[in-house]
Parts: structure tokens; C-alpha cells; sequence
């Protein structure tokens, strides 16, 4: 049992440079605006819970203080208790006071802040931190220790709201000055960038074929060192491509030039042979008719087999060198191609539609449209049994344009056919400067394109000058 081999990596996800850095940017500052209010909330937690349990003792003395400066040692009321013995200490504390006398009666209930409200978010986070059971809870007592009211000490939310929201202000300032820094990079990012839609463009020109296209000069310097480097490969495959089309060109007219060599050899020679064994035939069938009556029918077989290898020679002649295109011009030579198929193939229906000056197209141009519609004629009707055959040649300003349509099953794969094969029409349309494709039609059939931009017709025109 064989090892498979190991599956290909898969492609890494495309980023957007721009979107990323932004992204990545805007990320780290809302993560520090973040956890710098965790951190802020999280040690105004602690110095709350550090100051109640700290400043309890020391307020409840402040307490018993205030209250023994304001009774007697016979009477037990809280009355006129303001707790002023804590208006210095108490905003440091950032805590509240609240007392009730002996009777569960409040007297005073005093919060210790000079500053404003803390905002009410803050305020509600604090109060879900530290929950309501942090407090401190103290007996006010009088001398000789007799009980007269009780004090709860809990946090001031809205002074330590009011600290901590300054604190996190800050910070949210340092995470808006942060965001603020992306934008200022994200524009400069994004300038350098803007290139890649240009860059695009040409690739996307490339791609269809114009090879002229260069890159733009980018400001930034990687770019504009990979847009030189590309323009040079550029320009190497230009070069090398316009060498292989000038040398597919020669190869053309080379064989184009065997072709007509071929077809007057088999004339010259090969015709006049056949010709002068029919004429031989004739000559002894005329004179077995009156002296040996018995060589008559070896002498008509002689001929009808002369006259069969005449019309198979005079299609091989056909196939070679087309009778009329040099004379008559591609539409003439076209009309004379289909109105033969039309004759050998009655129960198909051909059409043929020209138009533009097609008769003015370049020598080597016009061989190749008529070898190409010889070939798709061939292999539509050798491969498949359409009902419609369809030809259309057009030439206009976007250049010349050949479409051959049949609706036949199309089963079995081209062959060579007439020595041109689908390879053969590919080669010589890119020879050219143009574009071929075969392309399946539904329910079926088959279509042959070839198109021709206008700049490759000056550049035949221009070589065949």
C-alpha cells in the first residue's frame, strides 16, 4: 500500500493591511481603557474596605468625645450631636456617618465630601464591588460606661466614585489619545497604500492580454522597488512573447507556403498523370469496343477509378489551397466552403453571415479565419449530427470577432481533421495577437471563438508591410 502524499498547506486568509492595523490598534487601546478601569475600580475597592475598617476606632472616639462635651454624666439624649469632630478627617476618609440614640432613633446621618456626585455608573459599579454588608457598626458609650447610642460608619460612594471616576478619566483620555494616534497613522498607512487599486488594474490588464500595461511608481519604496521589478518581467515577456508570435508567424506562412508547393506538385505531376491514364483508358475502351469487345469493361473500370482518384485529388487540392481566396477574397472563398458542405450535407441547415470589410483583413489573417472555419466545419459534422451549423465573421472598430455554432451531440474529441486539430487553431490564432476558446453550449453544440483586438491587426498589417 502506497504513502498518499501529504495534502498541500492551505492558503492563508487575505488581510486588509489598512482594516488590520486599524483593528489591531483600536483593539489595544479599548483592551487598556479597559483594564485600566478594572484596575482603578478594583483599588478603590480595597482602600474602601482599608479605610472602614481602619477609621472605625478612631470615629467612634471622635463620637464619644463630641457626645460627652454635650451632656452630663445624668442624662443620655443625643440631641445637638453634629458630628463636627470629623469634618476634618471625615472627607479624607470618604466615609458616612449615621447614629442612633438609645432608642434606635437617628440623629444624624452625615456623608464627608466636598466634591461633586460621582457619575451614576461609577456609583453603581462601587455599589455591586463592595456590596452592602461593608460597614462598621460601633456603640457610643458614656463615662462610667453606660450605652447611650449606636453609630454606623459605611463608604462615601459618591466621594470615592467622584476619585475614582477622575482616575479612569485619565485613562479613558490616554485611550482616546491612543484611538486619535490611529487615525493619525491609518492616513499616511492608507496613502502609501492607495496604490494597490492602480496595481490591480494593471494585473487585471495583464491578465486579459494587454501586455503593454505598467505598474504605477507607488511613494512607498517597497512598492515602488516591486512595481520596477514587476514592469522589467513585464517587459522580458513582452519581448519573448512577441519573439515566439513573430517565429508562430514564419512557422504559418512556412506551412501555408508547403501547402501551395504541395498542391502544385500534386497538379503538375500527380494530375497530369491521372490525366493521361484516363486519356489512355478511354483511347483502349474505344478500341476494344470494335477489336476485343472483352477488354471493355477492364478498360471503363480503369477510368471510372481514374475519375474517382481525380475527385479525391481535386479535394486534397481543395484542402491545401483554396480555390478563390487569393482571387476572390475571404467572403467569396467562404461562401464557396459552406455552399460545398451545404451540397454533401442536405439535412443540415448552414448559415453564413459576414460582415465589415473582411476582404481587407491581412494575408496570413485571412488563412488562418478560413483554416479555422475549414477545421470547425469538419469537426462539427465528423463528430456529432447537427441540425444547424451557424458562421458569423464580423470586423468593426474592437477588431475582427469569428463565431462557429453547430447544435450537434459533439461526443467524441475533435481530431486533426484537415492537419489543423484544435491545437492547430489555438496556435494560430495567439500567433496573430488574438484570443481562441472552445466553449460548450446548452442543451448542446459547440462553439469555436476566435477574436482579434484591433491592436494585433495593425501589428499583422505592420509585418506583412
Amino acid at each position: 500500500m502506497t504513502d498518499r502524499p501529504p495534502a498541500p498547506p492551505a492558503a492563508p486568509a487575505a488581510v486588509d493591511l489598512k482594516h488590520h492595523l486599524l483593528l489591531r490598534v483600536s483593539l489595544f487601546a479599548l483592551a487598556i481603557g479597559v483594564l485600566a478601569t478594572v484596575v482603578v475600580l478594583h483599588q478603590t475597592r480595597e482602600r474602601i474596605r482599608g479605610h472602614i475598617s481602619r477609621s472605625g476606632v478612631t470615629v467612634e472616639r471622635l463620637i464619644a468625645g463630641e457626645a460627652d462635651q454635650l451632656r452630663d454624666a445624668f442624662r443620655r439624649s443625643l440631641d445637638g450631636l453634629t458630628l463636627s469632630t470629623l469634618d476634618g478627617i471625615g472627607p479624607l476618609l470618604g466615609i458616612c456617618v449615621a447614629v442612633e440614640d438609645l432608642y434606635k432613633r437617628p440623629v444624624v446621618n452625615r456623608c464627608f465630601h466636598e466634591d461633586g456626585a460621582a457619575p451614576a455608573p461609577v456609583r453603581w459599579l462601587l455599589e455591586r464591588l463592595i456590596g452592602p454588608e461593608l460597614a462598621y457598626r460601633g456603640v457610643i458609650g458614656q463615662y462610667p460606661g453606660v450605652k447611650v447610642g449606636e453609630f454606623v460608619v459605611t463608604p462615601d460612594l459618591d466621594s470615592e466614585g467622584h476619585a475614582a471616576w477622575v482616575q479612569i478619566r485619565t485613562v479613558l483620555g490616554m485611550s482616546l489619545a491612543i484611538l486619535l494616534l490611529n487615525l493619525l497613522i491609518y492616513r499616511p498607512v492608507r496613502r502609501a497604500l492607495r496604490p494597490a487599486d492602480q496595481i490591480l488594474a494593471v494585473l487585471g490588464r495583464m491578465e486579459a492580454g494587454d501586455l503593454s500595461a505598467r505598474m504605477p511608481r507607488p511613494r512607498l519604496i517597497e512598492l515602488r522597488r516591486i512595481a520596477a521589478g514587476f514592469d522589467h518581467l513585464a517587459e522580458q515577456l513582452q519581448k519573448t512573447l512577441a519573439a515566439q508570435r513573430q517565429l508562430a508567424q514564419r512557422l504559418l506562412a512556412v506551412r501555408e507556403e508547403e501547402r501551395r508547393r504541395l498542391a502544385r506538385e500534386l497538379h503538375d505531376e500527380f494530375g497530369q498523370c491521372l490525366a493521361s491514364v484516363g486519356a489512355e483508358a478511354a483511347f483502349i475502351a474505344a478500341r476494344a469496343e470494335s477489336t476485343d469487345p472483352t477488354l471493355l469493361p477492364a478498360a471503363r473500370a480503369v477510368s471510372a477509378v481514374t475519375g474517382h482518384m481525380m475527385e479525391s485529388l481535386q479535394g486534397i487540392l481543395h484542402q491545401l489551397r483554396p480555390v478563390g481566396l487569393e482571387e476572390f477574397g475571404l467572403a467569396a472563398a467562404l461562401d464557396q466552403l459552406v455552399a460545398g458542405w451545404r451540397r454533401r450535407q442536405p439535412g443540415c441547415d448552414f448559415a453564413l453571415v459576414v460582415e465589415g470589410e473582411i476582404d481587407a483583413l491581412p494575408a496570413d489573417l485571412t488563412v488562418s479565419l478560413y483554416r479555422i472555419v475549414q477545421e470547425s466545419l469538419t469537426n462539427a459534422l465528423r463528430h456529432g449530427t447537427p441540425g444547424r451549423v451557424a458562421v458569423s465573421l464580423e470586423r468593426d472598430g474592437a477588431g475582427c470577432r469569428l463565431r462557429v455554432e453547430d447544435d450537434g451531440d459533439g461526443d467524441a474529441p475533435p481530431s486533426p481533421g484537415s492537419g489543423l486539430g484544435v491545437l492547430g487553431m489555438r496556435e494560430r490564432v495567439e500567433a496573430l495577437g488574438g484570443r481562441f476558446a472552445l466553449e460548450p453550449l446548452a442543451p448542446r453544440g459547440m462553439r469555436v471563438r476566435a477574436d482579434f483586438p484591433p491592436e494585433a491587426l495593425l501589428v499583422t498589417e505592420h509585418d506583412d508591410a
